[in-house]
Parts: C-alpha cells; structure tokens; sequence
C-alpha cells in the first residue's frame, strides 16, 4: 500500500498511520519507496492557532474519498493535550473518507490499540464518571455504543477482580509450546512435525531449570505467586508423565499458599483425556480449557483441527466430570466456512455442557498464519458475518448468565471485532486481566515467553522474552534474565 503523509506533526509516528490504515485495508504491507499500489492513503496534517487540520484521500482500485476534520484542544469531552488532538483529527478525517469509500464504520471508530478497556479503567480511574467515559468513547473516539458500553462493563468487572491484589502479587506463564497439527489461522509459535517433537525431552530439562530459577527469584524479590497458567501450544499434548514433571516441580519449588487460581490448557480434544485431566486436578490445577473453535465438522476439517466435533463432546464431558471450578471452551467468529447459524449452533452446543467459562475470539489473520497465503478469501474488512455472530455472542451469553470480564483486540481481524471472555461471576480468570491490564509482575518460562515486569507504582513495564522457537530456547545461554530482574527491583528489595 502507499502510504504519504505530509506533515505528520511530532506528535504521530508512521506506526500510528499504518495501523490506522488497517481499519479498512486488513492486512495491508507498507514498503519503503513504493510508489505505485492499488490501494493508496494520503495524509495531510497542518497546526495553526490552536488547532489541528487533517485531510485524508483513500484509494481503492479505481475508486477514491476524502475526509477532512479541524479540533482543538476544547473540542473534548475531557480536558486533553496536543497530541490527543492530533490523533483524534486524523482519526475522524480517516472514518469519514472510509465511511464514503466502503460504506461502513468500524465499531471501534479510530481505537487502534489491543486493549481498549484499559483505557476505559484510566478514566475511570482518574475520577471520571461513567457518563463522562461512554460520551468519551461515543463522541470522541466514534465507538459504536455497543462496543463503549461492553468496555465500561469490563472495565467495572476488572475493578472488583483486581482489588485483592497488591503490588507484590505475581503470575507465573509455563509455556509448552507443541501442537498435535497447526491449525490454518495460528500465529502462536507452536510446532507439530516429528523433528520438533524430538526436542521435547530436552525441553522439559531447560524448562524445569528455568522453574527453578524463577521460584528463587520469586522468593529473593518477595512476591507472593497468585496465579500460574501452564499454556502453549498445547500443554496436553505431552504424556502424563511429562506432565507429572512439571507439576512435581512447581509444587516442589514454589510457594503456593497464597496461589489463587491455577490453569491448565488442555487446548486440543485430540490431546485430552480422563485420565490426564485427573493427574492435573490431583496436583492442584482447578481450571482447564477444552477448545473447540467450532463443533462443525466439515469447518474443523478447513482449519486444520484435525479432531471431530465427537473428540470435542468427549474431551468436554471428561472436564466436567473431573470437577474443576472452571472449564473454558474457545469459539472463534469468522472462520473460513462457517456462518451465522454455524457460529449460533457451536455456541448453543457450549451453553448447553455448561461451560462456565466461554471465550469468544474474532479471526485474526497474523502473518505466520498458513490461511495468510489465501488473502482473497479471509481478509474482509467489514466483516459482516463475524460482527453479527460476536453480538449474537454477548446477547446470548448474557442471557445464559455468562457476563464479559475481559476483552483484548488484535490487528487484521475480520469486522474490527474483538475478543471477550465471558463467565459465570466468580469463576472468571484473574490470570487473562492482569494479562491484559498490564497492572502485576508476571514471570514466565519457556520457548517464546515474554516475562512481564511492572514495577510498584506501576509506572515502568519491561520485559523479558525468551527465544521464540524451541532449538533456539535450548540453544540460548542458561538464565531467566535474573540481573535484569534484580535491577528493576532495586537489588531484590521489592518492599
């Protein structure tokens, strides 16, 4: 795509310009010194008394559309600076030329962020009132108000399940990052081909000596571990006693008395049984995913999933029979081959187990994703089959007395919807907030985990990412990034 902008101003980078482009061009690269495309966006940003200008052109094929907008600082629902100004003038410049040339509105408006209920939390937090916040997001940001009253939702949910913890409270992430086959649309750095599972005996050896460095850190630098998910990849897809190896390890180095949840995905059907769900609930775990995406055969064959709709029904009745606090079942909106009445019929299918936990995910297409290959057929920016079965999902689902609790958006994803976690109160899981919110240390273990920390005050996040794929994470020098570590702390002294 080309993309020109004639003075940007110093308060917009280019990243802000292309991201805004993929509300409408999904999937769009932007070279450097191309000239020629057939989808083009021309920016043009000027300051004078105060206020901002923008203009937009917006190039599709054959056919084009501008918008224009001018605000200044007073134009808000809330006090702002400069650089929100700026940001917003080029947003409603760029809906307006979208909403000429394609005829539609993304839900979103000009949000291009991954977590827009943390924005929702700030304002709140910061003593504004809900009204305040919803005309924010209506008025300002152009959210449609289902998709603000969704965010203000959350963002009270958040509130409450975030009140018990404390600065010194920490998540740990054991990533086991091996899959049984790939499915189409993932972007995950999971690996299924028997070169890849060969690594795996090794791999647990490093894992386990990541664990017993992380438990010393933890205990050195006095956090106190809340929650832990083990997650991939898929962690079912190792033997019991595989399994059994890295739950003997964290039960033996790890102090778990003040553990308040612990999580186990056992993603795939075809990687799930009985008898491996019993060993995880022994050791402690009181949460597990079984993920369908979809109960629809003929869909589970287009993406990959290499299990039947059966495996899934079997795999489930199996969690639940077990007694866990919370199974989880993951849906995805958009899938190639699916519809509304698919979508309407899988979810029903997961209502009807009793699913306490229901994730409901928009496809997403990443670029190490294999469906990415397929573009004229998976990128559709409006997107009207996935909006209407992501709605569907919150009506539904409210109904069924699952309420949202946390939500997170991604790049390319069809309609510019989102995903949203759905539970019965009080089996939500605190582990996909502190996530999302970004507000607790969380350390982590494995191929292509990212340790995550945030400092008392929460004024300061760094992060620590191990190497992405397996013979790189073997390879690489011993250590969790411990000096780094220490140092963020102050020499181990959280106080």
């Amino acid at each position: 795509m080309v993309l020109n902008v004639d003075n940007k101003t110093d308060y917009l980078n280019d990243y802000h310009f292309q991201t805004l482009c993929m509300l409408y061009f999904p999937g769009e690269k932007f070279p450097p010194g191309i000239t020629e495309a057939e989808n083009k966006a021309y920016f043009s940003l000027a300051e004078n008394d105060g206020k901002i200008y923008a203009k937009v052109k917006l190039f599709a094929g054959s056919k084009s559309a501008e918008g224009s907008s001018v605000l200044c600082n007073d134009d808000f629902t809330i006090p702002v600076d400069g650089a929100f100004t700026a940001q917003a003038a080029v947003g409603v410049a760029y809906l307006e030329a979208g909403h000429r040339l394609f005829g539609f509105l993304p839900p979103w408006g000009y949000l291009t962020g991954l977590r827009p209920v943390k924005r929702a939390r700030y304002y709140l937090d910061k003593g504004y009132d809900e009204h305040t916040v919803h005309s924010l997001f209506t008025k300002d940001y152009k959210v449609a108000e289902e998709k603000t009253r969704l965010s203000l939702d959350i963002a009270n949910t958040e509130a409450k399940m975030l009140k018990p913890y404390g600065n010194n409270d920490c998540c740990l992430y054991i990533a086991v990052p091996f899959c049984p086959t790939r499915c189409e649309y993932c972007s995950f750095v999971s690996y299924s081909n028997d070169k890849l599972f060969k690594t795996i005996p090794d791999y647990l050896v490093r894992l386990d000596e990541d664990l017993i460095r992380t438990s010393e850190v933890i205990k050195r630098t006095g956090f106190k571990l809340r929650s832990i998910y083990i997650g991939g990849g898929t962690p079912s897809v190792l033997n019991e006693m595989q399994i059994g190896r890295i739950l003997d390890r964290v039960t033996e180095k790890f102090d778990l008395s003040n553990l308040n949840e612990f999580t186990f995905e056992s993603g795939r059907p075809d990687t799930t049984n009985a008898s491996k769900l019993a060993l995880v609930k022994s050791y402690g775990v009181d949460r597990v995913s079984v993920n369908p995406q979809t109960t629809r055969d003929e869909v589970l064959k287009r993406i990959g999933r290499a299990h039947s709709s059966k495996q899934f029904f079997e795999a489930a009745e199996a969690a639940l029979s077990v007694g866990f606090k919370s199974v989880n079942g993951d849906l995805i909106a958009g899938l190639l081959g699916d519809d509304f009445e698919g979508f309407s019929k899988s979810l029903e299918d997961l209502i009807g187990l009793g699913f306490n936990n229901i994730t409901v995910h928009t496809l997403s297409v990443k670029n190490a994703a294999p469906m990415r290959f397929d573009e004229s057929e998976v990128y559709d920016a409006d997107g009207t089959n996935a909006r209407k079965c992501v709605s569907h999902s919150y009506k539904r689902l409210e109904e069924a007395g699952l309420k949202p609790y946390y939500l997170y958006r991604q790049k390319n994803t069809v309609g510019n919807a989102e995903n949203v976690g759905y539970a019965i109160p009080g089996t939500e899981c605190d582990y996909n907030v502190l996530m999302m919110e970004e507000t607790n240390t969380v350390f982590a273990c494995g191929a292509s985990a990212i340790t995550k920390l945030v400092a008392p005050d929460g004024g300061k996040i760094e992060r620590i990412a191990f190497p992405k794929y397996p013979f790189e994470y073997l390879a690489a020098p011993h250590g969790i990034g411990e000096d780094k570590i220490y140092s963020f702390f102050n020499g181990g002294n959280n106080g």
